[in-house]
């Protein structure tokens, strides 16, 4: 059984809690480019900076709480993590029925670009929200221990 410190677990989740929200802030910031560069595709655009929007108010401000030491830290970590998990699964869900449509080029190119997100996107969400739910972060924050029960 592998252990983990207190700190370890809650500056991992913390760090990786704000390299996620500083990845959708940009992505945030190239979605209202695209917004005003094609305004034609201006709903799924919208729909996406919303979703990215509050990925980054989640995860920011959530990464630095929880580097402070303050339960709303964990919380913002949790929440966003698995908005973004969530996020994911539902965009591939969409692009591999043919409910979204971008034009790429080529057959299945936004079936590839799902999978592709979710192959980046997953792994540090999953990791981060294992972090913040652990134990060793709980205690990082002063919630009270928890202990097992034999």
């Amino acid at each position: 059984m592998i252990t983990i410190d207190d700190a370890t677990a809650a500056r991992a989740a913390g760090g990786l809690a704000l390299l996620g929200g500083l990845l959708y802030l940009a992505g945030l910031l190239l979605d209202v480019v695209t917004l005003f560069r094609f305004p034609d595709d201006a709903a799924r655009t919208a729909v996406h900076a919303v979703v990215g929007l509050l990925l980054a108010t989640a995860l920011l401000p959530g990464g630095v709480l929880l580097l402070r030491r303050d339960p709303l830290g964990r919380l913002g970590c949790i929440v966003g993590s698995a908005t973004a998990i969530v996020a994911t699964l539902t965009s591939l869900l969409l692009s591999a029925t043919g409910l979204a449509s971008l034009d790429v080029g080529g057959p299945g190119g936004l079936v590839a670009g799902g999978v592709l997100a979710l192959l980046v996107v997953l792994p540090p969400a999953v990791a981060t929200l294992a972090l913040a739910i652990s134990a060793p972060a709980a205690r990082w924050c002063g919630l009270p221990r928890f202990e097992r029960q034999a």
